[in-house]
């Protein structure tokens, strides 16, 4: 049999197969014949309800009673399942599905002036609070949806009319209810001509949330910037006043990382560079390479006959070793000079020795 025919079954399904997710108690009578409604229809036997599907013949005993027979008998099991056991008991000998639907909408589906106000109390009172947009939507809608189901529509040449209506009512309702954070938004929305509808205006409302969503995590994600920095610059700060050289007394380094430790100039015998790097020798070597080479020697070999000195102080044989060395670095002209200046000494030793003797006689 083709899927689409009204009597197909579908293996799957079953007498005891409960097709909505709430059962009918008799105060939520609207909602579980909406979604039962919706159930039969997907199964394709609202027919059987609805009075679209009458039961053929059963006279002849033919083969379409047959099929209807059954696919009546399984929508019956099927609502007696979907209701609660008290009031599957008024219903258990019904003889067919529409027989059963209009037992249950005879006796539920009168006005409920109780439901109304309740419905109409939760919708005003009803507000965001600490709900997030989508939940306040969510709810609002539901109560709509459900008061909806109480009220009798108009005729067709009213619908246009109430339809407006009822839409600017919702939307009237939904801004009130909002958070004062979505003042702004809700400004733009009343100063829409022509206004839009609920949804559009959720649409809106979701946008905006978003929108400030960004806004506040990039202020925030700034501000957790800013505190790091500000951490890791006082840990630096902390930590270099934390330092101290023991080799220099200086403080911002310790004696591993101390320069004037680590190098040194053999040129001018100080700490800080090395020779490559020193600024004396830079300076002073270039044209008179060869007068600063000979100023070093002679600065050498002063150095050198000061250690002597001091040495010959000490020790006799170590001046008279001294002396002969240094006797052999003096020159010839140097050598010169010295012996006229002996002469020059002696000649005036002697005078001075014969005008003593001339005045002691």
């Amino acid at each position: 049999m083709d899927s689409s025919n009204p009597y197909y079954i579908h293996p799957s399904d079953h007498p005891g197969h409960l097709l909505v997710p709430t059962k009918l108690n008799g105060t939520n009578y609207p909602s579980w014949s909406i979604s039962m409604i919706h159930a039969l229809t997907a199964k394709n036997k609202i027919g059987f309800i609805n009075g679209s599907i009458k039961a053929p013949s059963e006279i002849d005993q033919s083969a379409e009673y047959a099929l209807w027979n059954r696919c009546n008998s399984m929508i019956l099991s099927w609502l007696t399942h979907s209701v609660e056991p008290d009031l599957a008991k008024g219903v258990i000998h019904a003889k067919t599905a529409q027989q059963v639907w209009e037992d249950f909408k005879d006796q539920f589906s009168q006005k409920n002036a109780p439901a109304i106000y309740r419905i109409q109390k939760s919708l005003a009172s009803l507000s965001q609070g600490t709900m997030a947009a989508s939940t306040y939507f969510t709810k609002i809608k539901g109560l709509w949806d459900e008061l909806e189901t109480y009220r009798t529509l108009p005729t067709c040449n009213q619908m246009k009319a109430h339809d407006e209506q009822r839409e600017e009512d919702r939307l009237m309702q939904f801004l009130m209810g909002l958070n004062d954070t979505y003042s702004t938004v809700r400004t733009n929305i009343l100063m829409m001509s022509p206004l839009p509808n609920v949804r559009q205006a959720y649409s809106l409302v979701i946008q905006d949330e978003t929108q400030r969503q960004m806004s506040s995590e990039t202020t925030e994600n700034f501000s957790i910037a800013a505190a790091a920095n500000s951490h890791s610059n006082n840990f630096s700060n902390k930590h270099f006043k934390n330092k101290h050289c023991e080799h220099c007394n200086r403080d911002g380094h310790t004696i591993i990382e101390c320069r004037t430790l680590k190098f040194h100039c053999d040129f001018c015998n100080r700490d800080g560079h090395t020779e490559d790097q020193c600024r004396i020798k830079n300076r002073t070597w270039g044209s008179n390479n060869m007068g600063n080479q000979s100023n070093r020697q002679n600065q050498s070999q002063q150095r050198q006959v000061g250690s002597r000195s001091a040495a010959s102080r000490s020790s006799p044989a170590a001046n008279a070793a001294e002396s002969s060395q240094t006797a052999c670095e003096l020159s010839a002209e140097q050598l010169q000079q010295l012996a006229r200046a002996l002469n020059m000494m002696s000649s005036n030793n002697t005078s001075g020795n014969s005008d003593v003797y001339a005045n002691a006689a």
